[in-house]
């Protein structure tokens, strides 16, 4: 053990590796158990299951594509599903968009809570046309509020979300992740080797 004290940085790193796979690996189980209960993994959740706030038929017009187009009627546009009581990792929304939305957010509610709060907000990641994902924290959750555009006049077209686990990804840190992995770990052998020794 003496050995390994002489080389503190690296028992810092192993120590932060450890508690992060033991912290993925508890995400992994906590994951399982909800699907294995069938409240949680891979769904699908059509325009039907939606409730849409501030988004109202658009009228044909020329040029406009055939499917069922919305326009947001104002600032604020929403989409709304009742997960009641969901495990989420992972929602992404399909949307097509004739217009830029500004920023695509989904806010998540859960049951102690009686409305959605701005500390519970995820920005959506467009991995492809038409293709949004939100990665959330593995909650169980009540509601979850999409706002599809920021602002007024935009014409988009829901075509369903659906709902993913992670996976394997979980044992993968996010890029927020892998810096506290990469800074704390000097940050607490430096405030270590401040610390009064006895004197032999």
């Amino acid at each position: 053990m003496k050995r390994f004290l002489k080389y503190p940085l690296v028992v810092a790193y192993g120590l932060a590796m450890a508690i992060w796979i033991l912290y993925a690996g508890m995400l992994q189980v906590k994951s399982f158990w909800y699907t294995s209960q069938g409240k949680g993994g891979e769904s699908v959740i059509l325009p039907s299951q939606m409730e849409l706030v501030a988004l109202v038929e658009q009228k044909p017009f020329s040029g406009l594509p055939k499917g069922d187009w919305l326009v947001s009627s104002d600032s604020d546009p929403q989409i709304r599903w009742k997960c009641n009581g969901w495990y989420l990792e992972q929602v992404q929304l399909n949307m097509e968009t004739l217009w830029p939305t500004g920023a695509v957010v989904l806010y998540y509610r859960t049951a102690q809570q009686p409305d959605f709060l701005p500390t519970q907000m995820v920005y959506a990641k467009q991995t492809q046309q038409g293709t949004y994902v939100f990665q959330l924290p593995g909650v169980v959750v009540e509601e979850i509020r999409i706002d599809p555009a920021s602002q007024g006049g935009v014409i988009l077209q829901v075509e369903g979300m659906e709902t993913k686990s992670n996976g394997v990804t979980t044992f993968v840190p996010s890029w927020q992740q892998g810096a506290l992995l990469l800074g704390l770990p000097p940050v607490g052998v430096a405030l270590w080797s401040l610390l009064p020794r006895k004197k032999k």
